[in-house]
């Protein structure tokens, strides 16, 4: 197996250990990140505060994958994405034994693909996109990069998602329909017209969000 080192020690982490062991094709070798209760029940895995702690020929031969949860902005997920990047590693894809992804679909780097996702043909998902539990990415569908769609989501075929779009649980988007950059819906509901301007259905995101000292609007 392939050495593998895990960035992040939030809710998601029990959830990508057990995918990884799953798969067969990585060993975690290492966690990067603060300590906390996520992080106390993988004692067997060693624990690194920084990536310059880890042992170099572990650092030259492993890949990463950064965890996430819920509970981040997608300004935040990007910016973690981003730093890791600029670090050189090269990082992976992961996808659920127990998902469904048509033949031809690529999984780019630090994409998850969670239990129980299908994926029909000719879908195309951007890099840091993670995809939960149940949802559906329908036939010729478009999600762009550091996206996240909740559990039970379905975007039917022909849809867009553009970059750093967050759909909470349930939501249902229509077929052919176009959603902008950083738009957020973080209630169930279904859309079936693509809106003119970005939607915000969080308050968290009435004022534009600063990522690397740029505004994004």
């Amino acid at each position: 197996m392939k050495p593998l080192l895990l960035f992040g020690t939030d809710a998601g982490l029990p959830r990508i250990l057990h995918e990884v062991s799953q798969t067969g094709l990585y060993e975690v070798v290492g966690i990067i990140g603060e300590a906390n209760a996520a992080q106390a029940s993988t004692k067997e895995i060693a624990h690194y505060t920084e990536l310059a702690a880890v042992p170099a020929d572990l650092r030259a031969t492993a890949s990463a994958f950064i965890v996430d949860d819920q509970s981040l902005l997608n300004q935040q997920r990007l910016a973690r994405y981003m730093a890791i990047k600029r670090l050189g590693l090269p990082i992976i894809a992961i996808a659920s034994q127990h998902a469904s992804i048509a033949s031809g679909v690529k999984l780019r780097e630090n994409v998850l693909v969670d239990h129980g996702v299908r994926i029909l043909p000719e879908a195309n998902i951007g890099a840091n996109t993670w995809i939960m539990q149940g949802s559906e990415i329908g036939a010729g569908a478009k999600i762009g990069s550091s996206c996240w769609i909740g559990s039970q989501c379905v975007v039917s075929d022909q849809a867009v998602l553009g970059k750093n779009c967050t759909l909470a649980a349930g939501v249902i988007i229509g077929a052919g329909v176009v959603l902008p950059p950083w738009t957020t819906i973080n209630q169930r509901c279904t859309i079936d017209k693509s809106p003119e301007t970005t939607v915000f259905l969080d308050p968290r995101f009435r004022a534009p969000v600063y990522l690397f000292d740029k505004p994004q609007r």
